[in-house]
């Protein structure tokens, strides 16, 4: 399914695991905390929201690793540009590296091939580059876009000028993946703290049988575990905020 005006998409498959996922959560939910299938029915409507948040997350992904490419493909044209071939040249010489490296479907080699078999038909590079980087939605992109239109406008040294935007831009996303390394730790600790409170009362109810049977099937019991389930679900939302701030 792919998303309007944008080359990044959802396989179906994707979509499915998705729901699949949260289908099984929510049971897993529903019968760790009510004891009931009909908690399970009542709380489907969270579904929604739930795989909203997962294909945004995808989504992230998804961009996170165009933008790799993207930059595999700067340092691609860049090494094309030393070895004196035009900038359109170049952008052929990149997509050969990338289709080697990554495959013909992946995301990067695809647009690529695009802007290269358009150019053969004589479609200005810098109107399919920002094209590209309106369909992505990157900064970084957008950025590198802008500033080749303007190169090839004021009829400077190409070679130069895209070396010295390139080198930037790189170094741009360089650190944006050093940032998500040194976050990735503290993310797999949230996860794990995430599931700690699940774990217990998985736990507990496995090897204590009946002992939280006075808080299923009453208005008091439920009551109580749809305020622990509240402050759980806070605590998760709370925590995955932080991460992204600090992503």
């Amino acid at each position: 399914m792919k998303e309007k005006n944008n080359i990044i998409f959802y396989e179906k498959k994707e979509i499915i695991w998705i729901f699949v996922k949260g289908l099984g959560i929510l049971a897993f939910i529903g019968i760790l905390f009510y004891d009931s299938l009909v908690a399970v029915l009542l709380g489907s409507p969270l579904l929604i929201f739930y795989c909203k948040g997962e294909l945004m997350k995808l989504k992230m992904k998804k961009s996170e690793k165009l933008e790799d490419h993207f930059k595999e493909a700067l340092s691609a044209v860049v090494a094309a540009l030393r070895a004196g071939y035009s900038v359109e040249n170049a952008f052929v010489e990149a997509y050969k590296d990338l289709a080697y490296r990554f495959g013909k479907k992946d995301a990067m080699v695809s647009e690529l091939l695009l802007i290269n078999r358009q150019v053969k038909n004589n479609t200005p590079m810098e109107q399919l580059l920002e094209k590209f980087a309106q369909n992505t939605g990157s900064s970084d992109i957008k950025d590198f876009a802008e500033i080749f239109k303007i190169a090839k406008r004021s009829g400077g040294d190409m070679g130069e000028i895209m070396e010295h935007t390139i080198s930037i831009i790189t170094r741009r996303i360089e650190i944006k993946e050093e940032i998500r390394m040194l976050t990735a730790a503290k993310k797999y600790e949230q996860n794990i703290m995430n599931l700690v409170p699940m774990g217990i009362i998985f736990y507990i109810r496995m090897t204590n049988p009946g002992y939280f049977n006075s808080l299923y099937h009453n208005a008091a019991g439920i009551a109580v575990m749809t305020a622990a389930l509240s402050v759980y679900a806070a605590a998760y939302y709370m925590s995955e905020k932080i991460l992204a701030i600090a992503c």
